[in-house]
């Protein structure tokens, strides 16, 4: 008997000349310890199915998580397609994608109850440190399975795991409040979480002591924690979508120097175990390595099938979707190359300035200018090559552009965060709104 993707393509077809099926299901489970304590277990699935069908050369679509109404899913994605958008393009009939490791057995494997004892062991070492710290941590494993069909015999299926390790420090003092967040996300097992307990403590450390400085341009390290913030204007600027609406500050700009030719940036969804990782996207294009700014010059722009047709170009394997949802273009993996500055080096270098670990929220940005003006959740004062306390109720702001443009160094080593990896930044001045009145 014929799966029900299979049997929904095949209704599609008799209804509308091109068709596509997107599968997916899945399930999480995860521990979760709130002020010490731990707060639950839980377990999670889904299963749900989605139809993009072309009729009369426009697009519909429809998605349910009820498989036991195929007939009319079908008929919601053909009666849509009379008021969807034009298509731009044909479904893909590759078949050749690469070969990435997305599934860890140990994922499977690992058991719950060890989650939980690495939870409480975590909390333990935190309290050994100081009594008065409140704890949470998150401790999350996941699999799931993606199949794409569509009707010019496009038949790709994969499988992935997910695992994932956070922890959140909090103190509370009489007119202070401090968090402190470390942790790691990865398709395959995360083996040292102690690491990141250890990260924070030591970070919780530094920031004892309360530090006051006034408003002015000082010199900046910003970690590879906190750089999601400046990045993310690139990210959204090399958008596909927005270039061709016009709302990119990129646009019409490939081929020029945008930024410090010491910066390099690339989306990659090839690498092995990548948070963002795949070996196709959403609807069937084959992943790949996109160089987005090399030497700081603009190369590309990211691309799905439809805003690729719309713009003349070709799709960049970058159409994010979930069986809700139509493609759109979206990053995979974002990687920033490394410079060769050591982080402590960069710290050594500057007689008075700040190195930004968190940010708070987004701020006041407006990403798409290139403008940040963005809250340091925590930051640390640095006097004569060394940190003294932390800078608290402090902004920092300034134009992504400029500041991208004003880098004295790159660092020699990056870590992941999410599905971006990047390495700190040191930056010559950055307007810090600062806390001394």
């Amino acid at each position: 008997m014929a799966r029900v993707e299979e049997q929904i393509l095949e209704l599609a077809v008799k209804q509308a000349p091109a068709a596509e099926v997107i599968y997916e299901e899945g399930e999480s489970r995860s521990v979760s310890f709130e002020n010490n304590k731990l707060k639950y277990v839980t377990t999670k699935s889904f299963c749900g199915i989605g139809l993009r069908v072309i009729k009369e050369g426009r697009i519909g679509f429809s998605s349910t998580t009820d498989l036991r109404k195929p007939e009319k899913l079908v008929t919601n994605a053909v009666e849509s397609a009379k008021y969807g958008q034009r298509a731009a393009f044909e479904f893909p009939r590759s078949k050749h994608f690469p070969k990435i490791a997305l599934f860890d057995q140990k994922v499977i494997d690992y058991p719950i109850q060890q989650c939980v004892d690495i939870g409480k062991a975590s909390i333990e070492k935190v309290l050994s440190a100081n009594s008065s710290y409140e704890c949470g941590v998150g401790i999350g494993k996941g699999q799931g399975k993606r199949r794409l069909l569509n009707s010019v015999g496009l038949d790709a299926s994969f499988s992935s795991t997910s695992f994932g390790f956070g922890i959140e420090i909090l103190l509370i003092k009489e007119n202070s409040f401090l968090s402190i967040g470390e942790g790691e996300e990865s398709k395959s097992l995360v083996t040292d979480m102690d690491k990141h307990v250890v990260k924070a403590l030591n970070g919780l450390k530094l920031a004892e002591k309360e530090m006051k400085i006034n408003t002015g341009n000082y010199p900046v390290v910003v970690t590879a924690k906190a750089m999601g913030n400046l990045l993310s204007t690139f990210e959204i600027g090399c958008n596909g979508k927005l270039v061709q609406k016009g709302a990119s500050p990129l646009t019409n700009k490939l081929g020029e120097k945008i930024i410090d030719e010491r910066v390099s940036i690339y989306d990659d969804a090839t690498i092995d175990m990548g948070d963002s990782s795949y070996p196709c996207d959403g609807e069937g294009t084959p992943s790949q390595r996109t160089s987005l700014f090399e030497r700081g010059v603009l190369m590309n722009y990211l691309f799905d099938l439809q805003t690729a047709g719309i713009m003349k170009a070709k799709s960049t394997g970058n159409g994010n979707r979930g069986f809700s949802s139509q493609p759109a273009p979206g990053n995979s993996n974002v990687i920033v190359e490394t410079g060769n500055m050591p982080m402590d080096a960069m710290i050594k270098d500057i007689k008075y300035g700040v190195l930004v670990d968190q940010v708070l929220g987004g701020g006041q940005s407006n990403v798409l200018a290139g403008e940040f003006s963005v809250n340091i959740d925590l930051g640390y004062l640095i006097e004569n090559g060394k940190i003294v306390g932390r800078v608290k109720d402090c902004m920092f702001a300034g134009n992504v552009f400029e500041v991208f443009n004003n880098i004295i160094a790159i660092g020699d080593k990056a870590e992941w965060h999410g599905s971006t990896k990047v390495p700190p930044f040191y930056f010559k001045a950055i307007n810090v709104a600062g806390n001394a009145y």
